[in-house]
């Protein structure tokens, strides 16, 4: 069996490079790639907003998105195939509460 090498991971690493020329706005986030799926790339972001930024630039359905939990606290996250690579991203965050009166 071969050693993984950078180069394997090209495609994700000029993909991402590529989007952050063409969407210089977009919320900068926490981002795994590894030498077994070359192909892949983990987005963690830091707030829902973030991660409706990101579904924008990807050009994905807002239907595809989903509200899950992570670690005991709400999220929301999507997959989906943009460019060729497979984009899992996804945002764990603290719900806004509301006091008595409606008052946040």
């Amino acid at each position: 069996m071969s050693t993984p090498t950078l180069a394997a991971q090209s495609p994700v690493l000029t993909c991402l490079a590529t989007l952050a020329l063409a969407r210089p706005d977009l919320p900068a986030a926490y981002l795994t790639v590894s030498a077994h799926s070359t192909r892949d790339v983990s987005v963690q972001l830091d707030s829902p907003a973030a991660v409706e930024a990101w579904r924008e630039a990807l050009g994905v359905a807002p239907d595809v998105v989903v509200a899950d939990w992570i670690g005991g606290r709400p999220s929301l996250e999507f997959t989906a195939t943009a460019y060729g690579i497979k984009f899992e991203v996804y945002a764990t965050y603290i719900p806004a509460t509301t006091t008595a009166g409606g008052v946040a």
